[in-house]
Formats: C-alpha cells, sequence, structure tokens
C-alpha cells in the first residue's frame, strides 16, 4: 500500500488510511461489489419471457420483476447512506448480503408472480447496500483526486458484467429454466460475502461516526440535499447517466421491434455497446493523474455530446440501420465511463462527515431522476431510431450544461 504524504483526508472523512491507492484484495472485492447491480439487472432481462411463460403472468407485466428491483433501489439507498453514517460501513453491508442472498432463493423458488416481484424488491434493498458502500469506501480511504482514479479502475474491473451477464444468463434459462438464473445470483453474491468476511475492513472510526437520532439524521440529510454543489453533481450524473437509461429501454423497440432483429442478435449489440464503458473508465483512470477532477469530467460529457449528436445525423441518415445506434452508443459508454468515477467522486468530496448520506442522494438522483425522464420520453416519442436519438442527445446536453455551467463553479453559501 502506498502512502501519502498527507493525512488530512482521513482526518476529513474519518476514514482509516491515508493511502493512495486501495490494496489488490480490497480493490477486487469493491469491484465485486458494485458489479452486484449490473449483474442483477442485466442478468434478469433473459429471464422475463421465460418467467412470464412458466408462471403465466401476460407480457405487459413481466416487466414489474424489474422495476420493482429499480424502485427499491433507488428507494433503499437514502436509508442505507444515513444508516452507515451511524453504524458504519461493515454491518450494513453485511446485512444487505444477507438480504440479497434471502431474496435469490425466495425469489428463484417462488410460484406466484407477486412473490417474485417482492423478492427483486428485497434483492434491490440488499444491492443498494452493497453499490452504494462500495463507492462509500473508496472515499472513506482515499483522498478526492485519488477516489477517481480508483473509481475508474473498479469500473474497468467490472466493466464485462453488463455485457457477460445476459449472456450467461441466458444460457442458464436455456438450459435449466428461469430459476437457475436467480439461484445463480445468490450464489454469486454468497461468494462475494465469503470475501467480504476476510477483507473488508471497518472504515468510518467510531468516533467519527453520527448519531442515531432520526432528527438530526433527517435533519442532515436534508441540509446536504440543499447543497448546491452537490446537487450539481446529481443532476450532472443523473442527466448523463438517463442517456444510458433510455438506451436501454428504448432501444429493443425499435432493433427488435421495428427493424425486425431477433433478440439474440440485440443481445449481442447490447454487449457490444457496453465495451466503451471498460474503455472510457481505463481513460478516466489515467486522465486524472494530468487534469483535475472537473477538466476530467467535462471532457467526458463532450464525448457524450458527440455521440448522441453523431446519433442523431446517423439515424436520420439510415433510419432503419441497427449500427446508426449501436455505433454511437459505445462512444456514449466510453464518455460515462469517463464521467462516472469523476462525478462519484467530487460529489462525496463535499460532505466527508456524512459521505453515506450524500452518496446515498447521489445515487438516489441518478435512478430517481433517469426514471422520471424515461417516463416521460415514453409519452412522448414516435418510437423511431431518430426519436431516441434525440431524446439521448437532449440528455447528454444537459449533462454538459450542468457540468460546464455548474460543477465546481456553484458554492453553497456559508
Amino acid at each position: 500500500m502506498i502512502l501519502s504524504d498527507s493525512t488530512q483526508s482521513d482526518e476529513a472523512t474519518g476514514g482509516t488510511s491515508s493511502a493512495r491507492a486501495l490494496p489488490l484484495p480490497l480493490l477486487l472485492l469493491v469491484a465485486a461489489l458494485t458489479a452486484i447491480l449490473p449483474l442483477s439487472i442485466e442478468g434478469m432481462s433473459p429471464v422475463l419471457p421465460a418467467l412470464g411463460t412458466s408462471l403465466d403472468v401476460p407480457r405487459a407485466d413481466v416487466a414489474a420483476a424489474m422495476s420493482a428491483f429499480v424502485i427499491a433501489f433507488a428507494a433503499a439507498q437514502l436509508f442505507c447512506g444515513m444508516l452507515a453514517d451511524t453504524v458504519g460501513r461493515r454491518p450494513v453491508i453485511f446485512g444487505g448480503l444477507v438480504l440479497y442472498i434471502a431474496a435469490s432463493l425466495i425469489g428463484a423458488s417462488a410460484n406466484d408472480f407477486v412473490l417474485v416481484v417482492v423478492a427483486r424488491a428485497l434483492q434491490g434493498v440488499g444491492c443498494a447496500a452493497l453499490a452504494l458502500l462500495a463507492r462509500t469506501i473508496v472515499r472513506d480511504l482515499l483522498d478526492r483526486t485519488d477516489a477517481a482514479r480508483t473509481l475508474a479502475l473498479v469500473g474497468a474491473i467490472y466493466g464485462p458484467v453488463p455485457t457477460l451477464a445476459p449472456l450467461l444468463s441466458g444460457g442458464l434459462v436455456m438450459l435449466f429454466g428461469w430459476r437457475a438464473s436467480l439461484l445463480a445470483m445468490g450464489m454469486l453474491c454468497a461468494i462475494v460475502g465469503l470475501a467480504s468476511l476476510r477483507i473488508l475492513p471497518e472504515t468510518l472510526r467510531a468516533d467519527k461516526r453520527l448519531p442515531l437520532n432520526p432528527g438530526d439524521v433527517l435533519r442532515s440529510l436534508g441540509s446536504i440535499a440543499r447543497s448546491k454543489a452537490l446537487l450539481a453533481f446529481v443532476f450532472g450524473n443523473a442527466f448523463a447517466y438517463s442517456v444510458l437509461f433510455m438506451f436501454s429501454t428504448g432501444a429493443p423497440q425499435v432493433i427488435v421491434g421495428r427493424f425486425g432483429e431477433t433478440a439474440g442478435h440485440y443481445a449481442l449489440m447490447l454487449a457490444l455497446s457496453t465495451l466503451g464503458f471498460v474503455f472510457g473508465s481505463l481513460a478516466s483512470n489515467r486522465m486524472i493523474r494530468t487534469h483535475t477532477l472537473e477538466a476530467t469530467l467535462r471532457i467526458g460529457t463532450v464525448i457524450q455530446l458527440g455521440a448522441g449528436i453523431a446519433m442523431v445525423l446517423a439515424t436520420w441518415a439510415l433510419p432503419t440501420s441497427w449500427a446508426a445506434l449501436v455505433l454511437p452508443e459505445i462512444v456514449y459508454t466510453f464518455g460515462w465511463g469517463v464521467v462516472q468515477p469523476q462525478m462519484q467522486a467530487g460529489a462525496l468530496s463535499l460532505h466527508p462527515r456524512a459521505i453515506g448520506q450524500a452518496s446515498a442522494l447521489l445515487g438516489f438522483g441518478q435512478l430517481a431522476i433517469a426514471g422520471i425522464i424515461v417516463a416521460l420520453f415514453a409519452q412522448v416519442t414516435t418510437g423511431s431510431a431518430l426519436s431516441l436519438a434525440l431524446g439521448m442527445m437532449f440528455c447528454a446536453s444537459i449533462a454538459v450544461l450542468c457540468a460546464w455551467g455548474l460543477v465546481g463553479r456553484v458554492r453553497d453559501d456559508g
């Protein structure tokens, strides 16, 4: 472990180390904890058709198994963040692991669709603790710049998961049925849990914890939620992410529904589009060494906007080509790989006494704002490739405005 020249970050955050980098086992564990989220979302996609057929669920209702997870994940982050600032990181992470494993077993053994939806919601709550506190631990131990570099490296490590999860899950469904995928999620989480018992440290010192007083906690969260500097990161991060969410919900309707491609071909296209994130994360890890955090994320948002403009032009010129959507999306995910770790590290550096709460607000805002945007877009879109591209370019434009006009420029009063 390489030590820094100053302990200022440690004193500010209440961490247990002044390291410049995480030990390799802890770095891999943080990546594994973070990877549970894409595993739970991308890995569930191939399950839905077989689940609907097996339990005789109308096609329009099967999506509830996905939305239940996302809604529970978004809401639970607020509670998990507050709790982690009070009792420490380890207890909340282990509670999330146990809940996720139990929910996976419940879902895999369910003979009623409502029970599957409940199990998915419980998975979302458990996953919220894991994804939220994985990035919180990084900020506990590292200063602002080193945390950004490390989060970028974490993204590169777990980057293949969104690509592999739907392929492996689809194979399990074909060979053993839909229940096998849920069991596999639980088993993988159990392996991560065993590794956590051995590797995971407590990174929030007892003297830095907030008192377990609901009134004080809510007032603290309210104060953080009014932070203009933090909200600049929250909104910039949410709009940058909304493009990915919009693509994942709208692209299947265009590529499969309109272009006539098979679901298998679309799965390969989706896997291809996620590769940009891995290389973007690696680029972000190197850029932060020579650029400030704000400069790095601003460059990333420009890349994203360029990809959005390219997608609009490509879909206008080639309205029935899947490549007009997928190839610019690869560039966009590259930009997201540059932007995401900087947004996270920047947001978590603003309130060092309540990193868990700041992390929770960032995660909640990302999914809540993205969900609202996609819901509104679904009401106005024509269902064409061009309309999808225009919606994505709009969100990328707002992310650029936030990054260049607000992040690092707005200040909290006092």
